[in-house]
C-alpha cells in the first residue's frame, strides 16, 4: 500500500495505491473492499485498475494495483479503518486455485485550511470558480400569463461542483410566482484534474402587477494557485409588471371564486347521489362478477391456465368443469381432448414409457381452442331467426 502524503485541502485528493502481487497468476479478479468513510469522498479515477508485476527475491511475481482518490470534505483528522482483501491465486506446485484474505493497513489524514480562508463558509478551494446567468430578454412592464427565466452556472476547476452551495433562493416578489428546479451537477475528470458546474434554473411567472430585485449572488473561494480568498460574483436583476389593471383583478377573483362555489356544489351532488345509489350498484356488480364465474368462458381461462402450467390433475379436474357449462360440449369432443391427454398421462405414471413432451401440451391447447371456438359460433347461430320459415 502506498500513501505518500497524509494532508490536504478540503475537496483537493490524495493518492492511496493498492498493489496485490501474487507468484504465479490470478485466475479470479481481486475482490477490493468499498470504501466508504463519513465526510470523506474517496473515487476511482477513469482506468483506476490495471495490471503489474514485480521482480522478488530473483522471482517474478504478477498481480493488480488500483489507485483511489481521497478527499476529505472538511477540514479534521480522518481514518480509513483497516480493509480486507479477497485473492485467488494458482497454487505454485499444483496450479489448483488458492483463496486467501489479505488486510490493508489503516489510513490517516487530515484536512487543513489554509491561513487566511479560515472565514470562508463553506470552505471551497480550486484552481478557479466563475458565475454565469441566461435570463429572458423582457424584464419590465410584463403582463399577466407572461415568465422570466433566469439560469445560473456555477463553472469549478480543480475540485468537485459537489462542493459548490445553492446559487438560487425563491424570491418573494408581489406579482410573481416563483419556482426553482432541481439543480444539474456535472463533473469531468481529464488526466485526474476533476472539474465541471452546477446549473440552477428559476422560473417566475406574472401574476398581477409588482416589481423587485433578484438578488446578486457572491461565492467566497480559496484560490489554490494564487494561494488567497477570491469572489465570484453575479449582479442583481430587477424585474417588473404593470400590465394588469386592479378591476381586472377583482374581475378575476370573482369569476374564480363563483366558480370554486358552483364545483362544490355539483361534487356534493355526485357524492349524495353516489351514497344513493351504492347499494343498487353493489348488487348489479356482485350479480355481474357472479355469471361471469359462472360461464364456459372463464372455464377455459383456468383450463388454459393449467395446460400452459402443465397441471395434470387441474387440467382433468377443470376440464370436467368446462365441458359441462352451457353451452355443453359434445361427448366426442370430449373423447378427442381426452385422447389428446393419453401421451401426457402414459409419460407421467407409466413405467418405462415414452418422457412426457411440451408439444403433447401444446396439442391439448390447440384442440381445446379450437372446439371453444366453434361452440361459440354454434350457440350464437342459435339465436338467429329461421331465414327461409
Amino acid at each position: 500500500m502506498e500513501f505518500k502524503e497524509e494532508e490536504t485541502i478540503p475537496g483537493q485528493y490524495l493518492t492511496l495505491r493498492v498493489t496485490v502481487l501474487v507468484p504465479t497468476w490470478m485466475p479470479e479478479p481481486v475482490a477490493f473492499p468499498p470504501l466508504d468513510v463519513p465526510n470523506l469522498r474517496i473515487r476511482q479515477p477513469e482506468r483506476s485498475t490495471s495490471p503489474t508485476s514485480r521482480t522478488i527475491d530473483g522471482e517474478s511475481w504478477s498481480g493488480v494495483s488500483r489507485r483511489y482518490l481521497v478527499s476529505p470534505m472538511v477540514p479534521g483528522e480522518f481514518s480509513i479503518p483497516v480493509q480486507k482483501l479477497q485473492v485467488t491465486y494458482a497454487d505454485p506446485q499444483t496450479s489448483e486455485p488458492v483463496k486467501v484474505e489479505l488486510a490493508v493497513d489503516p489510513v490517516t489524514l487530515r484536512g487543513i485550511v489554509p491561513k487566511g480562508a479560515e472565514s470562508l463558509d463553506p470552505f471551497i478551494a480550486a484552481n478557479g470558480l466563475s458565475l454565469s446567468h441566461k435570463i429572458s430578454e423582457n424584464l419590465l412592464e410584463l403582463k399577466p400569463g407572461d415568465s422570466i427565466t433566469r439560469t445560473i452556472t456555477a463553472k469549478i476547476t480543480g475540485a468537485s461542483p459537489i462542493i459548490l452551495p445553492h446559487l438560487t433562493e425563491v424570491p418573494a416578489i408581489g406579482g410573481f410566482a416563483a419556482y426553482r428546479d432541481d439543480p444539474v451537477v456535472e463533473e469531468h475528470d481529464e488526466r485526474g484534474v476533476v472539474s465541471g458546474t452546477r446549473s440552477e434554473k428559476l422560473t417566475l411567472m406574472v401574476q398581477g402587477n409588482g416589481s423587485g430585485i433578484l438578488p446578486a449572488l457572491h461565492i467566497d473561494w480559496y484560490d489554490i494557485d494564487g494561494k488567497k480568498v477570491q469572489t465570484a460574483t453575479l449582479d442583481p436583476v430587477e424585474i417588473s409588471a404593470t400590465g394588469a389593471s386592479v378591476s381586472a383583478s377583482n374581475r378575476l377573483a370573482d369569476w374564480v371564486l363563483k366558480n370554486v362555489i358552483g364545483l362544490c356544489t355539483l361534487m356534493l351532488l355526485l357524492g349524495l347521489t353516489g351514497f344513493l345509489a351504492w347499494p343498487y350498484l353493489r348488487r348489479h356488480l356482485r350479480d355481474r362478477q357472479a355469471r361471469k364465474l359462472a360461464g364456459k368462458n372463464y372455464a377455459l381461462k383456468l383450463l388454459l391456465e393449467a395446460i400452459r402450467q402443465k397441471d395434470l390433475s387441474t387440467t382433468i379436474h377443470t376440464l370436467d368443469d368446462w365441458a359441462g357449462r352451457s353451452p355443453v360440449t359434445p361427448a366426442v369432443d370430449l373423447e378427442r381432448i381426452e385422447r389428446a391427454l393419453l401421451p401426457i398421462t402414459s409419460a407421467r405414471y407409466g413405467l418405462g414409457g415414452p418422457q412426457e413432451r411440451s408439444e403433447d401440451w401444446q396439442a391439448v391447447s390447440r384442440i381445446v381452442r379450437k372446439m371453444q371456438s366453434g361452440h361459440l359460433r354454434e350457440a350464437s347461430a342459435m339465436t338467429l331467426p329461421a331465414l327461409n320459415p
